[in-house]
């Protein structure tokens, strides 16, 4: 689905990947892995035009990303959960959703609102709660649910498990599972690299900005000097993928 050649970007006039090669797949749940520092979410910004790109292509199957202004994105398909700012604090759980539905004809939305209850059955039991008021967990379902309801083709999630507890983050990935299934692509940034390798099909791992490692879940997990050098996994300490 989205293709990225010789990528170099970055923050004004500092460089952050260089010369990055990806590929993620059609129906495909990928994870971007890699240490603090290692452009992570560099990636998702320059797939959405929010940093600024030196040189290189991002192309949504044959259409060119880089120049297509930021707002003008989520109408390809594409829906970006960032990992801060991604919800309404002030509104209600309903109220969020609401609007996260205004981007379907309005018939539709009904249908949509009751389908997304199925899937994220807390936010309907939360729907009267300010979201400011919600936990971790269910503040990153609501943020995830907002995305869902635009009808997406693919899904950037930056660092969806940031600071919530372990059970918490396997009811997200498992969610995320249940997207893909959909037929939605997933693209996901993580830090949780342990956890987050037993649900996803693909990984890539960069560190300083270039690709050091791709191939599926398991070849990553079997890759020692991968686990130890760039994943602070410890051996032994992975279990099995559900």
């Amino acid at each position: 689905m989205i293709t990225i050649h010789n990528l170099t970007a970055g923050y004004g006039k500092l460089e952050i990947l260089q010369d990055l090669n990806l590929s993620f797949a059609e129906r495909q749940f990928s994870a971007v892995l890699g240490p603090n520092g290692s452009g992570k979410s560099t990636v998702m910004k320059a797939i959405m035009g929010l940093n600024t790109v030196f040189g290189g292509s991002i192309k949504l199957k044959d259409r060119e990303l880089i120049g297509t202004a930021t707002e003008a994105i989520p109408s390809l398909g594409i829906a970006y959960v960032p990992q801060r700012e991604n919800i309404f604090h002030e509104l209600t759980v309903l109220e969020n959703l609401q609007l996260g539905a205004r981007s379907l004809p309005k018939p539709e939305r009904p249908a949509a609102l009751e389908a997304l209850l199925d899937i994220f059955p807390i936010l309907g039991r939360r729907r009267g709660q300010r979201a400011a008021t919600l936990s971790g967990g269910e503040h990153q379902m609501l943020a995830i649910a907002i995305a869902w309801l635009s009808k997406p083709k693919i899904m950037l999630l930056d660092e969806p498990s940031a600071g919530l507890a372990p059970a918490i983050a396997t009811d997200v990935f498992r969610i995320l599972q249940e997207l893909r299934q959909q037929g939605i692509t997933l693209i996901v940034v993580e830090q949780n690299a342990r956890r987050i390798l037993q649900y996803c099909d693909y990984a890539y791992v960069l560190r300083e900005g270039r690709l050091v490692f791709q191939g599926s879940a398991e070849e990553c997990l079997q890759d020692e000097e991968m686990i130890k050098g760039y994943l602070g996994v410890h051996e032994g300490s992975v279990s099995t993928r559900p």
